[in-house]
């Protein structure tokens, strides 16, 4: 490290001290310039030529643009909002006025530049900086559209839009200038000043790119956050347009630490770096815009917001390989071009490496979006709620839904770690790390684990064979001895239930034991009501009947009443009353309150038919009440006694 930093500064020096040789090296650049000796052209001929095809490739793709133009503004008029394929007309436009140019610049390197001379490769250098300029700036103008918003790729307000247009056009025009000194190098002429101008070319460059970034610091900021749309609420968005600097910047300082350490040791870096990250914002927003299109689309023929698609996955896997693809030519230009860490042969041994591993990671990625698609296909299916009484749902597709609610988060959280494990194994056996040995060691790992820790196996053993018995699911109400409610969720290790009361219990599943499902089927009610000692029983049979046909043709409990309600006959008889029980059969997951109304109702038709229920006097005071004048008395101070609900196990009715 030492020995290479003084290499370094020792080089520095003869590089700072060689920037008078700049002149002479142009000078001579513009000799070697000059064929009129050897029968060619001069350097004025040759610099007219060069101006006349860079003019004439400008002016073209300036016709073709107004010519577009025209053309769109006709559309434009004709749509209240332009379609994508307007928008793609406009964009063709740009590509055609570019495909111009590079036709016209491909003509003149066939026929005035064509050769291994002087003239050819300074010719061809500086026309391919015109058609780099070009390009760019047909891109700039396919996503920003200045004069266009409603074409516009990218979702910025006009201020910002025209920021962001004249922060990208100063940095590529400095970028594509910096190609001046590559003009003496094209001529043939080796000089230390070249370096040197390498070395200005640098920090000019650096300056340029930090002034307006700076200037134009909230304009890239907008651009950043509403490209990549990572970040969803507002704060997190404005902090990022306010503090993106603070990561910007130490990437300048060491991109321009990259680019001085090239220059000074005679290489031309060539900025994509800046390009690769402006590319990749780029990317996101095109993504985005065709995302919102396709969902608009989408949603004006069905009128509904669209479903997860297999197309968003698709988007997320481009992505994937647009990000990884950029890494991997950062990492080429950084390491193998300017800092020369790597020599070609070791870098295109990594690079093999490094693609490998990513063609990996990307079909991982692409089978757990895969994986998250069908899971949650199947999540969708199962959107019944937990309590419902629609009779119109079968009892197979509660069943089915409740299942599946069950069982594809374990599948989702099981195929999820599966997936990691493999592409982890597989990217470091393509990064050329053997992997037996870390097998192996996993192996005696998980032994020794599975020895010391026997409650933990037990639990997730145990997890598996009750999912397996169906013997709870998502939304149903248990008992497992120790505690009961309402099952919440779970993982492989424990059930989590909500208490009637508002707890929470994590219950491990080797503590569960034995398991009262209160949500199966059907489930029955009873309750009891306390009669006077002198009530017609057979009447109020007749009552009952009546009020249980009431209940089943009610259009709220119709669909819930398996069995209608009974009178099951007198369970007890005290010192002044008759305990007469009642039942009525229902599904378990329908809607609560059928036993009180049913109470509510017995009572209303018993007092219209005049048989009364008993009070808390003896007997002989009960006689006396029996009296015509007192009975509207009697009636007034009855209450009922307390009724329960009894399942067919005879545990108490899970709360609904």
């Amino acid at each position: 490290m030492g020995t290479g930093t003084s290499r370094f500064f020792h080089r520095l020096v003869a590089v700072v001290t060689a920037l008078p040789q700049l002149p002479p090296v142009f000078s001579s650049a513009f000799d070697q310039l000059d064929a009129a000796n050897s029968g060619g052209r001069d350097a004025g001929d040759f610099l007219l030529l060069v101006l006349f095809t860079a003019g004439t490739a400008i002016f073209l793709q300036f016709v073709v643009i107004k010519f577009g133009d025209r053309v769109l503004s006709h559309r434009l008029s004709a749509e209240e909002a332009p379609t994508l394929v307007t928008v793609c007309l406009a964009a063709l436009v740009n590509i055609l006025a570019f495909g111009t140019a590079w036709v016209v610049c491909d003509l003149a390197k066939g026929t005035w530049f064509a050769g291994a001379g002087t003239q050819a490769s300074v010719g061809n250098l500086l026309l391919n900086v015109v058609l780099e300029l070009s390009f760019y700036v047909q891109v700039i103008a396919i996503w920003f559209r200045p004069r266009r918003p409603a074409l516009r790729i990218v979702e910025l307000d006009d201020d910002t839009n025209r920021a962001t247009s004249c922060f990208l056009v100063m940095n590529i025009t400095a970028n594509a200038l910096r190609k001046w000194i590559l003009v003496p190098m094209a001529a043939g002429v080796s000089s230390e000043a070249i370096a040197a101008g390498l070395l200005i070319n640098a920090l000019l460059f650096a300056a340029i790119l930090t002034w307006s970034a700076i200037h134009w610091r909230r304009a890239i900021g907008k651009l950043i956050v509403t490209s990549l749309g990572w970040w969803k609420s507002g704060e997190e968005r404005e902090r990022i347009v306010d503090g993106w600097l603070i990561v910007g910047l130490p990437l300048i300082i060491l991109r321009t630490f990259v680019d001085a350490y090239g220059g000074v040791q005679g290489h031309h870096v060539e900025m994509t770096a800046i390009n690769v990250v402006v590319g990749v914002i780029l990317a996101e927003s095109l993504f985005k815009f065709s995302q919102r299109r396709f969902a608009a689309r989408t949603a004006a023929g069905s009128g509904e917001a669209p479903s997860p698609r297999l197309s968003g996955i698709l988007m997320r896997a481009a992505r994937l390989v647009i990000i990884t693809s950029a890494i991997v030519y950062l990492l080429h230009i950084w390491l193998g071009e300017a800092l020369g860490i790597f020599t070609t042969a070791q870098w295109s041994n990594w690079k093999d490496a490094l693609v490998r591993a990513g063609v990996v990671a990307l079909g991982a990625y692409i089978t757990w979006e895969a994986m998250r698609f069908i899971v949650d296909k199947y999540m969708a299916t199962a959107t019944l709620p937990p309590q419902t009484a629609d009779a119109r749902i079968s009892a197979s597709e509660r069943t089915r839904a409740s299942r599946i609610r069950t069982l594809m988060p374990v599948v989702r959280v099981s195929l999820s770690v599966l997936i990691i494990v493999v592409t982890v194994l597989m990217i470091l056996s393509e990064l050329g790390i053997n992997t037996a040995p870390l097998i192996a060691s996993a192996s005696i790992f998980g032994l020794a684990l599975s020895f010391g820790s026997q409650s933990l196996v037990r639990d997730v053993v145990s997890g598996i064979f009750y999912l397996a018995d169906d013997a709870f699911r998502v939304g149903e109400y248990i008992d497992c001895n120790k505690v009961r409610g309402t099952v919440e969720g779970f993982t492989l290790r424990s059930v989590r239930l909500r208490h009637q009361s508002g707890q929470l219990h994590t219950v491990p599943f080797g503590q569960l034991g034995q398991i009262t499902n209160f949500s199966r089927d059907w489930s029955t009610v009873k309750f009891q009501l306390n009669f006077a000692r002198h009530t017609d029983l057979e009447r109020l049979r007749k009552i009952t009947k009546s009020v249980g046909v009431e209940l089943m043709d009610s259009p709220d409990y119709k669909d819930a009443i398996l069995e209608p309600l009974k009178l099951k006959g007198i369970s007890d008889i005290t010192e002044n009353a008759l305990v007469v029980s009642f039942k009525l059969v229902i599904r378990v997951d329908s809607a609560s309150g059928i036993d009180a109304d049913a109470k509510w109702r017995i009572l209303e038709a018993c007092r219209r038919e005049g048989i009364e229920l008993s009070s808390s006097l003896p007997s002989s005071a009960q006689l006396k009440l029996d009296l015509p004048d007192d009975r509207s008395m009697a009636v007034a101070t009855q209450q009922p006694s307390e009724t329960d609900v009894t399942p067919v196990s005879g545990r108490p009715r899970a709360p609904s």
